[in-house]
């Protein structure tokens, strides 16, 4: 029997889907899909809003159970038992964002090494070398002279790039994110694409919801269009 570290190493692709069903109210959303993502590449997910783009994203996140399928991450079978041994190496970013918005930057941040240890963290009680690599990542975010501001005091665009930043903070192997550059102009769109698609170039994988067929043409390797119930392969 493989070992959950064994399948982590041995494993070809990222994330990888089989036959996913899922329904709203015995209503079906979407049927038979199939996805295999490659390590390091950069996917768009397409489609009209409704199509379940969100609901396939969290069914990889393991939030949420599809109807009938499989799903594996990182060589793993989320559904076997073992997804708390991969969720730290991914990184989901809702449409939401999720940050906590009377919160500095910096602790939205490191909020990202909660897991390790919960108590020091409900105290804010941070390792000092985590405190310092959460500032190197923010100055190479541009966001260093703003590490002490509340979330609800930046930009819109600011805040994606803080979303950016937790997920480089934890080091994630996976980056699903849901309309990354939604309601943002196209300078501050196309640079927080340019920032995930950077995040590959480093043997990151990133899956991203986006309506923007434009910059998905510009920056992502592959791009798949969920409709009707199917996913199909647009280029």
């Amino acid at each position: 029997m493989i070992s959950e570290k064994e399948s982590i190493i041995m494993y070809e692709y990222a994330v990888e889907t089989k036959g996913l069903k899922y329904a709203y109210n015995s209503t079906p959303l979407f049927e038979g899909i199939d996805l295999n993502v490659k390590i390091g590449k950069c996917v768009a997910i397409l489609g009209k809003s409704g199509s379940g783009k969100s609901t396939l994203l969290r069914i990889i996140n393991g939030s949420i159970r599809p109807l009938r399928g499989e799903v594996r991450v990182l060589g793993v079978n989320i559904y076997n038992g073992h997804m708390n041994g991969i969720r730290r190496r991914i990184s989901y970013i809702p449409q939401s964002l999720g940050l906590v918005y009377n919160m500095s930057v910096l602790e939205n941040v490191m909020l990202s090494k909660a897991a390790d240890n919960p108590l020091r963290a409900s105290l804010g009680l941070w390792k000092s070398e985590y405190v310092d690599e959460a500032m190197e990542i923010l100055k190479s975010l541009g966001l260093d002279d703003k590490a002490k501001r509340k979330i609800n005091r930046l930009s819109g665009g600011e805040m994606q790039r803080v979303a950016i930043a937790r997920a480089l903070m934890q080091r994630a192997s996976i980056i699903l994110a849901d309309e990354p550059v939604s309601n943002l102009d196209d300078d501050n769109a196309r640079s927080i694409i340019h920032l995930i698609k950077g995040l590959t170039g480093r043997g990151t994988t990133a899956i991203v919801v986006i309506h923007n067929k434009r910059l998905a043409e510009e920056y992502m390797d592959e791009a798949y269009y969920l409709g009707n119930g199917l996913l199909e392969r647009v280029w």
